[in-house]
């Protein structure tokens, strides 16, 4: 007989997708999300649940406290399903809920969380998150984190007692770059749209907002001393007509291309095209980007802050700081100067630069649940 396996989860994200598809094959399992829609995640939900093969329930009862929410109904669910497991995303209310549920009834199921923290933000977090995470973490039977680095973080600073789980936040490569192959032909186009022959693509993904540091690799690019290269920001976000506004200041408008939101075979085409991926966060908890642009065989530069930075080899690429300019500039120059400009359409997509696969690492993980 499978496991019965309960997840809660804030919202059904594009970059846990695969992990709960796996779950879903591999256990009799039942997912509960506390949104219909991750608000910083503006895919759209039809494109999402296509990609599912699991039923998406929602715990519609509760209300929002100071930015928490606090959701009814989960003791309820948790007795009429008797589950074996129970995994949980973080130590917010829900998780809490769970977890007192867990205590009274003296531990009837294994409960685990998901802890997504760079080893950055491990060591930043301070007061009542950190009060309570070591309260429940100490007491459940096992927190499944992004990294090495972070478990061994957490066994040295916070508790030996429960499992220290890994499983990066990646996709399943053979899903994505089928995926990825599909979106050749929207590719094309954009090249020839955006006369991107003979130049050399550098990509950033993601939303425009502070954290993300757009106005630092701009500033960092737009003194390159190479000059037939050209930087595709995908996204949106509170930031994009201040960044606008750089770019004409920093006067490389035929430079910069902004493309806004995109999804699916949209976005995955620009993945294709890029030749340089770049990440400059100076606050990001891991960044799924990294794993998306290594499985197109992109080359990432990668914020030593991001929590994606243990997939950087000396294979695949570099790290940086994000406040050093100086730094950023020499890897952008010595990078480009490795890379060929794009000569023509593309007939086929490029070999992964992952490091390791998410079957090896599912495997890993639901052996030691």
């Amino acid at each position: 007989m499978r496991l019965k396996i309960l997840v809660f989860h804030p919202a059904l994200a594009t970059y846990r997708v695969d992990f709960f598809n796996s779950v879903d094959e591999n256990f009799d399992a039942k997912f509960f999300f506390e949104y219909k829609e991750q608000a910083s995640h503006k895919f759209s939900k039809n494109y999402l649940q296509s990609k599912c093969t699991f039923k998406s329930n929602y715990l519609s009862k509760g209300f929002e406290l100071f930015g928490r929410s606090i959701r009814f109904g989960i003791n309820s669910i948790i007795r009429k399903e008797r589950p074996n497991v129970i995994i949980c995303s973080e130590f917010g209310p829900v998780t809490i809920l769970v977890f007192l549920h867990y205590i009274l009834t003296r531990n009837r199921f294994k409960l685990y969380t998901i802890c997504d923290d760079s080893l950055a933000n491990c060591i930043d977090r301070k007061g009542i998150r950190s009060i309570v995470r070591n309260l429940v973490s100490k007491n459940i039977d096992g927190i499944i984190f992004p990294s090495h680095e972070v478990c061994e973080w957490y066994q040295n600073n916070i508790s030996v007692k429960p499992k220290t789980l890994i499983l990066p936040i990646i996709h399943n490569d053979k899903v994505f770059r089928a995926e990825l192959l599909k979106s050749l032909n929207i590719a094309n186009r954009n090249i020839e749209l955006c006369k991107l022959i003979n130049k050399k693509v550098i990509l950033y993904l993601g939303r425009l907002v502070e954290v993300k540091n757009l106005f630092f690799l701009i500033k960092v690019i737009s003194k390159l001393k190479e000059l037939d290269w050209i930087l595709v920001i995908v996204g949106k976000g509170e930031m994009m007509n201040n960044l606008k506004n750089q770019v004409v200041k920093s006067n490389i408008t035929d430079k910069v291309h902004f493309t806004g939101f995109k999804e699916g075979p949209e976005l995955l085409a620009w993945y294709n095209i890029a030749q340089l991926f770049v990440l400059p966060s100076t606050f990001e908890r891991f960044g799924a980007v990294v794993n998306e642009a290594l499985l197109a065989g992109c080359p990432v530069l990668c914020s030593e802050i991001a929590g994606a930075s243990t997939l950087i080899t000396n294979e695949n690429g570099k790290l940086f700081s994000p406040y050093e300019e100086i730094q950023l500039a020499a890897m952008l120059e010595l990078m480009l100067q490795d890379i060929s400009p794009i000569k023509g359409q593309l007939s086929n997509i490029r070999k992964s630069k992952m490091p390791f696969t998410f079957d090896e690492k599912i495997k890993e993980l639901f052996e030691k649940i």
